[in-house]
């Protein structure tokens, strides 16, 4: 097994969580060339990945991205995201192992197949380790240990400390007050709430980042004026040209609160202690969606259950939250 194929092209966030999954992939077999198929959106990122090599694109014409593999002379594919139309792409290649989840009726199409069924206390990530580990195992390779932090820009963090103006002993908590859609968005005044009795109960001074996207500008904004006559430090994000910056740039926090699971992703790619806000669901979102943050710097709050209640964030004990970060906070040098 020398050039390998891993298929995933959707969301920027769920490429993130196949980063375990390529990092295991990489260590086991160090030799080996490791491509990604991804959705335009995710190129930069997939580009900057330390255990990619190369990248294939979905451009949506599918004649010509089965003539692209099929031209690699790839020795296995690993589908992280198994569609019809994937399978009929690869039905044109020439690859000798393809490996897909057991779900759908056209996994039936294929020779190789695995559960990624992870367990309800284990974040979705570990199904795309569960194929992976698969692979290995039936090549003979030794299943590698993850490590505490998939995104090693400590080299880089002084760098963005600096863009971001951060103080001597002044703790960097970024908050991204917008959501992806997942979830319900938390109140603006709860979140000016949080920010004010984080402030004053971090022993550290807080310099508080507020990120955004398009239209979160107005947002971001918003919650500006409404501290505009506190003492809290409070700054809006510099913009960045491009995703791959602002995704680096976030080695300099201290902390990363957000409602959308996109950019927690990418904080806990750098082991940034995370503090997300699912919908309270039964399937558990907070814990599907639990960043890759180790699990002591990872804090996940939901609304109780329910139709009615389930997206309502401002049923959430926002007095908890603030108590139970800021003491993390406190303990951290």
């Amino acid at each position: 097994m020398k050039k390998i194929l891993v298929i995933k092209h959707d969301k920027i966030g769920d490429f993130v969580l196949t980063w375990p999954a390529l990092y295991l992939l990489r260590k086991a077999m160090p030799e080996a060339t490791i491509d990604v198929f991804v959705a335009p959106v995710v190129k930069s990122f997939a580009e900057a990945c330390p255990y990619v090599d190369n990248t294939i694109i979905d451009s949506k014409d599918d004649a010509d991205i089965a003539e692209q593999i099929t031209k690699q002379n790839y020795d296995a594919v690993i589908v992280l995201l198994s569609e019809f139309r994937i399978y009929k792409i690869l039905s044109k290649s020439n690859i000798p192992y393809k490996l897909v989840p057991k779900h759908n009726w056209y996994q039936y199409l294929y020779k190789h197949r695995a559960s990624n069924e992870y367990l309800n206390s284990e974040g979705c990530w570990r199904g795309a380790c569960m194929l992976v580990e698969h692979f290995l195992t039936h090549h003979g390779y030794a299943i590698p240990k993850l490590p505490d932090r998939f995104w090693d820009m400590s080299d880089r963090k002084e760098y963005w400390q600096q863009h971001y103006q951060k103080l001597t002993n002044e703790k960097l908590i970024f908050i991204h007050p917008g959501t992806g859609g997942s979830s319900g968005c938390v109140p603006v005044e709860k979140l000016v709430q949080l920010m004010i009795n984080v402030d004053k109960l971090t022993q550290s001074p807080c310099h508080f980042i507020l990120t955004f996207n398009g239209s979160e500008l107005e947002l971001a904004k918003e919650i500006q004026t409404l501290l505009a006559n506190t003492s809290i430090k409070i700054s809006l994000a510099k913009p960045l040209d491009r995703l791959i910056d602002f995704s680096e740039s976030l080695v300099a926090a201290d902390m990363f609160i957000a409602g959308s699971t996109g950019p927690l992703h990418i904080a806990g790619l750098h082991n940034v202690p995370t503090v997300g806000f699912y919908a309270g669901r039964r399937s558990t979102p907070h814990i599907r969606w639990g960043t890759l943050s180790e699990p002591s710097k990872r804090f996940a709050y939901t609304p109780p259950v329910g139709k009615r209640t389930g997206r309502n964030m401002a049923l959430i004990n926002f007095d908890q939250v603030s108590n139970e970060i800021t003491d993390f906070l406190n303990k951290q040098s």
